[in-house]
């Protein structure tokens, strides 16, 4: 391959184009995806939710039990 021919390969298309080919290339891309059901949504939701709340619920526990270890050291 000649210089000739790489630099017309580098020679850049206009941000316009560009920016039509991501969106494009992008639906492209979201038509491939295996969208859940409605149910599985729900599922996976409510596991989230359960998730976050055990996982404050621990943090709150936590924090007490170090407050209280630690609440004799600044004499409070």
């Amino acid at each position: 391959m000649s210089q000739e021919q790489r630099a017309e390969g580098v020679r850049r298309r206009s941000w316009w184009a560009r920016l039509k080919a991501y969106f494009r290339d992008s639906w492209l891309e979201l038509g491939k995806v295996i969208w859940p059901k409605g149910e599985e949504v729900l599922k996976m939701s409510g596991l989230v939710v359960v998730v976050v709340f055990l996982v404050g619920l621990f943090i709150v526990i936590w924090d007490q039990v170090l407050l209280q270890i630690t609440r004799p050291l600044y004499g409070r």
